[in-house]
C-alpha cells in the first residue's frame, strides 16, 4: 500500500519486558494467621465505594433540588427490558493483551477489576508487557496516556492521580480520563510501601507511617502516623473522601482526617465508606461496630455483621445493617430482617435503601421490607454471584430495577414486585468471573480480562431510588394486531449508532391512518437522506419480521407517539458515522422528516402491495437487519467526496484534542484513482473501506492529508485507529496482534505542528 507518511527510520532500542502492575508490594511480616485474621483481612461490605472486587465507584457529595432524581451511583435511565451490546472493547483494540484491575495487589493475580466516577471507566491495561491505563466512557469511546501509569482506585469528575508504572520514580500526575493528558508531576517520597488515593480535591500518598496531601503543583501536608500490626494479607487499599483518608495493608487499617492528617482510628479490619461519607469499620477484638463520621467524630454501635446499603435514597444514607438489625439515620435500632439476611460472616448485601422498600441480600438471593414496618414484601431466589477476585456482592440499580450477576447470567429485579424482570447471558460466557460491574450514566458496564462491554438502557429517564413506576421499556408490546394503512407511514430517526454488523437507527414509526398500520411487506425499501445527501438505504423483510403500528389515542402516551424499532444497514448500505449526524428533530412529514429543535432527515419507506396484521412487536435483543441493499446500491462521485469530506471534516476536532502528537497506527491511505490491491479506487470505494475499519475497531478516524503537516503528499485519505501508543513500536505491535501485514498498518506520528520526518515507522 503506498503511504504519504515518511520514511522509515532504525528502530530504537526495546525496553526490557516488565511484568506485573505498578510495583509489586513486599508481603506483610509474617504472622500466626488464625480464623479471625482470615475474616478480618478479607472483609468486604456493600457500599458506595466498593461495589466490587476491582471495581470501585466513587462520587462526590452534592446536593439536589429534586428528591425524585437518581442519585450518585445510580443508573441515569431505566431497564424495564433486556438489553442488547451497545458496544465491546477488547484489549485489542487499544494495543494491549488484557485488561486488570487498578488496584495493584489485584493487578498482580491478573484478576479483572475497574474504577469509576459515572462518566468513565478506568482499568489496567497490559500493553506489549508494560502496564498502563485505560479509560472508557458510556459510549465506548477510549483514551489513554502517552506514558505507562499506575493509578489510584479512586476516578472523580474525569480524573485521577497517578505514578509511573513498574518504577521507583516518585513522581505523581494528575491524569484527565477525557483526554488522556497528566499534568507536568510533582515529586512525593517515602521510604515505605504506599498507595496513592484521590478525591477530587487533592490526591494523598498514604503509607504504614505517613500521610502525605499534595496537588498537581505543590505537597501542602506531609503527617506521621501509625497502625495496627499487620495480620498478614495480599490485598491492599488507598481511598479518600472529601473528609476522610484511609489505608489497609494486609488486614490492618487506619482512619484518618483528609483536611490535616490526624488519625481518627486503627483497627484490624477492612474499612467501608458509606453513602454519606462515613466510614464503617470493626473495633479491634470485636469490640463493636466504629462509625467515623465526615465531621471527625467517632462513635460506637453494636457489634455484629455489618451490612452497609449500596444505593440510598436521599435522606437514608446513613442507614446501617447490623447483625440484621436496621438502624436509622440517627444511629436508632429498628426493625429487624431475620437471621436468613445474614449470609456470611463478614457482610450483609444491602443494595438499596429507599423511603419505600429496603433490597437486603439473603441466604438464596434477596426480599424486600417495608422501609417503615420492617414487614418482608416479597423474596426473590435468584442467587446474586460474586464478582471479582474477592467474590465480593456487586449489585447495580436504576432505582427500580435491581440488576446483578446469577450464576452465567445478568438478571434485574422488580423491587416493587422482587419478580425477575429479565435475564440475559453474561457477555464473558460461562468460564470467566466478572471482574466488576458498574453504572455509567445509562450504560453498565461489565469488565473482564478480555473485554469489556456495554449495555445501553431500554427504558426513560431514572427516579430516585424505590421508584414505583417507570417509563415503558423500548419496543414494549400490546396484544392487539393492527392492519396495513393506504397512506405511507411517518419515519422519524431518534438516534444513529454503529455495532459490528452496521448502522442501526432507531426509529419511531407513526401511523398516518385513525385504525393504525402495520409493516408487513418482505421487500420494503427504507433510505435516509438529509441536505448533504444518502446516509443509508436497505430493503428490509417486514413479512419475517412484522411491525404494528398502534392507532393515536391507543394505549400508553408511549404507544401514541408510535412504535419504536431498531433498522441495521450493514456494510454497503450506509454511507455516514453516527458522529457526523447530529441530532434529529421531532418534526415529521412525506415520508418522514425530523426538524423541529434538531436536525432535518428525509425518510422515504416504499412498501410493495400486500395485506396482512401485525402486533407491535416485543423487545429483541437485536435490530431488524436490512435483508438487501436499497434502490440507491451506490453513491455518486461528489456524493461520495461529501461523504469523505464531513468526516474528516467531523473527526478533525477529535485528532486535535485526543491524537495530536501521539502515535497511532495508520490503516489505510487512498487518494481517488490510485491503482492497489488489485483494484482502482474512488470515492465510494475509499468510503467503503474507511467504514469497514469503523465497524471493526469501533474507533477510527478519517484525516485529509492535505490538512496535515506530517504527511508528504497531498490528495489522500488517511485512516488511523483512534487508540494512542506512548511510542511506534507499541503501535505496530498493536497492528501485528490484529492481523495485518507491514503494507496496511504502522505507526504514524499525527501531529498538526510536525514535519514528515520521523513521523512513520514501519515493521
Amino acid at each position: 500500500m503506498t503511504s504519504p507518511g515518511g520514511q522509515p527510520f532504525p528502530y530504537g532500542p526495546r525496553p526490557t519486558p516488565q511484568y506485573g502492575y505498578g510495583q509489586v508490594p513486599p508481603p506483610p511480616a509474617p504472622a500466626r494467621r488464625s480464623a479471625l485474621a482470615w475474616i478480618l483481612a478479607g472483609v468486604s461490605v456493600v457500599c458506595v465505594v466498593i461495589l466490587v472486587a476491582g471495581g470501585i465507584w466513587w462520587f462526590t457529595s452534592r446536593k439536589a433540588d429534586d428528591a425524585s432524581a437518581p442519585v450518585p451511583g445510580q443508573l441515569t435511565k431505566e431497564f424495564p427490558t433486556a438489553p442488547s451490546v451497545a458496544w465491546t472493547v477488547r484489549p485489542s483494540d487499544v494495543g494491549g493483551s488484557k485488561f486488570f484491575s487498578t488496584n495493584v495487589t489485584n493487578a498482580q493475580y491478573n484478576s479483572a477489576g475497574a474504577a469509576t466516577d459515572g462518566r468513565f471507566v478506568l482499568t489496567g491495561v497490559d500493553r506489549n508487557r508494560l502496564s498502563s491505563v485505560v479509560a472508557i466512557d458510556a459510549d465506548g469511546r477510549t483514551s489513554f496516556p502517552q506514558k505507562n501509569l499506575a493509578c489510584a482506585d479512586q476516578v472523580v469528575g474525569g480524573r485521577t492521580v497517578c505514578r509511573v508504572a513498574q518504577s521507583d520514580d516518585p513522581t505523581m500526575y494528575m491524569l484527565d480520563l477525557a483526554s488522556g493528558q497528566t499534568s507536568s508531576g510533582i515529586s512525593v517520597s517515602d521510604n515505605n510501601f504506599g498507595l496513592v488515593a484521590y478525591n477530587g480535591d487533592a490526591a494523598f500518598r498514604t503509607s504504614s507511617s505517613t500521610i502525605t496531601r499534595f496537588s498537581d503543583r505543590r505537597i501542602e501536608w506531609s503527617r506521621p502516623v501509625s497502625m495496627d500490626e499487620s495480620p498478614g494479607g495480599d490485598f491492599h487499599q488507598a481511598l479518600a473522601t472529601r473528609d476522610l483518608v484511609i489505608f489497609y495493608y494486609g488486614g490492618a487499617s487506619y482512619v484518618a482526617s483528609a483536611h490535616d492528617g490526624k488519625l481518627l482510628h486503627s483497627a484490624l479490619d477492612r474499612p467501608t465508606i458509606a453513602p454519606d461519607g462515613s466510614v464503617i469499620t470493626r473495633a479491634s477484638h470485636d469490640r463493636g461496630t466504629v462509625v467515623i463520621r465526615p465531621d471527625g467524630s467517632v462513635r460506637t454501635a453494636p457489634s455484629g455483621v455489618i451490612g452497609v446499603p449500596a444505593l440510598a435514597a436521599r435522606g437514608y444514607e446513613s442507614v446501617l445493617f447490623i447483625g440484621g438489625q436496621y438502624f436509622d439515620a440517627a444511629g436508632n435500632a429498628a426493625w429487624k430482617a431475620g437471621d436468613a439476611t445474614v449470609n456470611n460472616t463478614s457482610a450483609t448485601p444491602v443494595p438499596m435503601v429507599s423511603p419505600r422498600i429496603t433490597v437486603v441480600g439473603t441466604d438464596t438471593g434477596f426480599a424486600g421490607f417495608d422501609t417503615t414496618t420492617g414487614e418482608m414484601r416479597w423474596t426473590n431466589d435468584s442467587v446474586p454471584t460474586g464478582v471479582g477476585s474477592w467474590n465480593q456482592s456487586s449489585t447495580l440499580s436504576d432505582g427500580r430495577y435491581l440488576i446483578f450477576p446469577s450464576a452465567r447470567d445478568i438478571v434485574a429485579l422488580d423491587t416493587t414486585t422482587g419478580k425477575t424482570a429479565w435475564r440475559i447471558p453474561s457477555p464473558l460466557g460461562s468460564d470467566e468471573r466478572i471482574g466488576a460491574l458498574l453504572a455509567v450514566g445509562d450504560a453498565f458496564v461489565i469488565v473482564g480480562t478480555d473485554r469489556i462491554v456495554g449495555y445501553k438502557a431500554t427504558g426513560g429517564a431514572a427516579g430516585a431510588p424505590g421508584a414505583k413506576s417507570g417509563t415503558a421499556g423500548k419496543n414494549s408490546s400490546d396484544d392487539s394486531y393492527y392492519t396495513r394503512c393506504g397512506s405511507k407511514p411517518v419515519f422519524t430517526p431518534q438516534k444513529f449508532r454503529t455495532e459490528s454488523g452496521g448502522l442501526v437507527v432507531t426509529m419511531k414509526i407513526t401511523a398516518t391512518c385513525p385504525g393504525g398500520d402495520a409493516l408487513i411487506s418482505s421487500g420494503t425499501s427504507v433510505t435516509i437522506s438529509d441536505s448533504t445527501g444518502l446516509i443509508a438505504t436497505g430493503t428490509f423483510d417486514f413479512a419475517a419480521n412484522p411491525v404494528g403500528v398502534p392507532k393515536p389515542g391507543n394505549g400508553s402516551e408511549e404507544k401514541k407517539s408510535g412504535t419504536t424499532v431498531d433498522l441495521l444497514f450493514k456494510q454497503g448500505q450506509f454511507f455516514r458515522t453516527p458522529d457526523t449526524l447530529p441530532p434529529p428533530g421531532g418534526g415529521n412529514g412525506s415520508s418522514g422528516t425530523g426538524g423541529l429543535g434538531g436536525h432535518s432527515y428525509l425518510v422515504d419507506c416504499v412498501q410493495p402491495d400486500g395485506s396482512g396484521k401485525a402486533k407491535v412487536p416485543a423487545p429483541s435483543d437485536s435490530p431488524i437487519a436490512a435483508s438487501g441493499p436499497g434502490p440507491q446500491t451506490g453513491l455518486n462521485p461528489m456524493s461520495g467526496l461529501s461523504a469523505l469530506r464531513i468526516q474528516a471534516d467531523s473527526d478533525k476536532a477529535f485528532i486535535l484534542g485526543s491524537l495530536n502528537n501521539r502515535w497511532v497506527a495508520q490503516l489505510s491511505s487512498k487518494r481517488v484513482g490510485l491503482v492497489a490491491d488489485g483494484r482502482t479506487w474512488d470515492e465510494k470505494a475509499i468510503l467503503d473501506e474507511f467504514l469497514a475499519l469503523r465497524l471493526r475497531f469501533a474507533d477510527v478516524r478519517l484525516l485529509y492529508s492535505d490538512e496535515w503537516p506530517v504527511f508528504n503528499y497531498q490528495g489522500w485519505w488517511v485512516s488511523v485507529a483512534a487508540a494512542t501508543f506512548p511510542g511506534p513500536d507499541e503501535a505496530n505491535q498493536w497492528c501485528r496482534s490484529n492481523g495485518f501485514d507491514r503494507d496496511h498498518c504502522f505507526a504514524k506520528l499525527v501531529s498538526s505542528t510536525a514535519s514528515p520526518e520521523g513521523s512513520t515507522r514501519y515493521w
